[in-house]
Formats: C-alpha cells, structure tokens, sequence
C-alpha cells in the first residue's frame, strides 16, 4: 500500500498546496488518518491549516536536529507538520549534512505508521527539501496547470523520481499527473489536456480539478474546500481523486 505522497512540480502557482491540503482533508473525511508536512519555506500549507501561527517548533528545526518532527493539530481535521520562512536559510546549511536526504525518512519513521497517509507539500524547486521528500516517499503527485509551458521540465522531474528510486528510495516506484486549475472548454486547454494523456498515459488522473473561485475563497478563510463549500465543483473534483487514490493503492 501506498502511505507517503509527495506532491511536487518545480514550478510555482500550479496548486502542490491546494492539493496538498484538500486531498488530506478529503482523505481525512473518508475516514483516514492524514499527517500533513509542510517542506516549502513559503509556509503557504501552514498558512491555510488554521492555526494561531506562527508556533514554537516547525519542520526547519526538526530537520536541524533541534527536536523530534513537532506534530500540531489543525482546525481543518488532520494532523500537521508546519514550516516556516527559516527553511529557505536552513536549505543551504542542510546541503553540507551527511545522508541529507535522509533526514525527513529519519524523522517521520517513529510515527509514519501512526497515519494511513502522509502528504508532504515540496517547494517550487528541486534541491535538497524535494530530495528529502522523494526519498521519504512512495508516490509523487505532480500537479500541472494547463497552460503555456505545462510540459516544460516535466521530463527532467520525472528523470529525477526515476534516479531517485535507483540510488536511493526503491520504494518510490509510482508518479501521478494532476490536472488542476483547468478549464478544458478551452481549446488550448483541451489540447494541453490530450497531449499529457497521450505522453504519460496512465500516469494522468482521470479526475481534473476545474478552475473555480471557492478554491482562492477557501484559502483566504483559511479552510479546505470541504469545510468551506462541500457541493462545489471543486469539492467534487478533489473527492474524486481521493476516491481513486483509495481504489489504486489500498485494493
């Protein structure tokens, strides 16, 4: 079974954190125990968990070896792993560690098996933050806005998946395409559709997440999509993909 998730693209703005958090609460409301780990400097994850931020330990200091992995409690119904803008420093320090991309499999292996699934927001980038989490993982979701240079670097990010299953985490054996912020009434968007279909196959959720105001409005209140408009388009969109998710990797 598949437990830890990765969502990860090396472009920004393509929705890694709305995925992040309205799949875990979308998992969490079908009953599942969801850990969330915010990796991303930008703490846009630990922004949208409802929490009185910014709390007294966070997943930079966890990493430097400070204390263990400080698990917290959101209002939106999971557990949650929280950042903070010091990462972005601490990166650069963390590079000169020995086995640094071991460090978070180290921190979540006392209480990975406390959770059903683990979801961890990456930065837009790919150095040692998304290395750790490709190592701590055994699947990536790739998010991907359909729009100019949808594919660019695509290649590359699933060459480094590839390498990092080789030399260092074979368990990481699987990566799904998310379609989201889209609008495939759209020409362009259609054939930006069809092109990812027809390139990685299977490798594409079905399920597309529609381009939809209550996404920014659940945000800026703070909460997932569920709490904030359960019948939208959105809402449905994204317990779609948990529904897979549970088909492909708990039968």
């Amino acid at each position: 079974m598949k437990k830890t998730i990765s969502f990860i693209n090396n472009k920004g703005g393509v929705g890694k954190t709305t995925g992040t958090v309205n799949i875990g609460c979308g998992l969490s409301r079908l009953g599942k125990k969801v850990l969330l780990v915010d990796l991303d400097p930008q703490a846009n994850l630990t922004a949208c968990s409802g929490l009185a931020l910014p709390l007294e330990k966070n997943i930079c200091g966890a990493l430097q070896g400070t204390y263990p992995l400080p698990i917290a409690q959101a209002p939106i119904g999971v557990d949650i792993v929280c950042s903070t803008l010091d990462l972005s420093a601490a990166e650069k320090e963390l590079a000169d560690e020995p086995f640094r991309e071991l460090l978070l499999k180290k921190l979540l292996a006392p209480v990975v098996e406390n959770y059903d699934w683990v979801l961890i927001d990456c930065p837009p980038s790919i150095g040692v933050l998304a290395l750790n989490a490709l190592t701590a993982s055994e699947l990536c979701i790739i998010p991907v806005e359909l729009a100019n240079f949808a594919l660019v670097g695509m290649d590359r990010l699933i060459q480094l998946i590839g390498k990092v299953h080789d030399r260092i985490n074979s368990d990481l054996d699987d990566y799904k395409i998310l379609i989201s912020r889209s609008d495939t009434r759209q020409t362009v968007q259609k054939e930006l559709a069809e092109s990812l279909t027809e390139k990685f196959g299977e490798h594409v959720f079905h399920s597309i997440i529609r381009n939809n105001v209550k996404i920014l409005e659940s945000q800026m209140s703070r909460k997932d999509i569920f709490s904030y408009d359960p019948k939208c388009n959105a809402a449905h969109d994204y317990m779609s993909v948990c529904e897979k998710l549970l088909k492909l990797y708990e039968s």
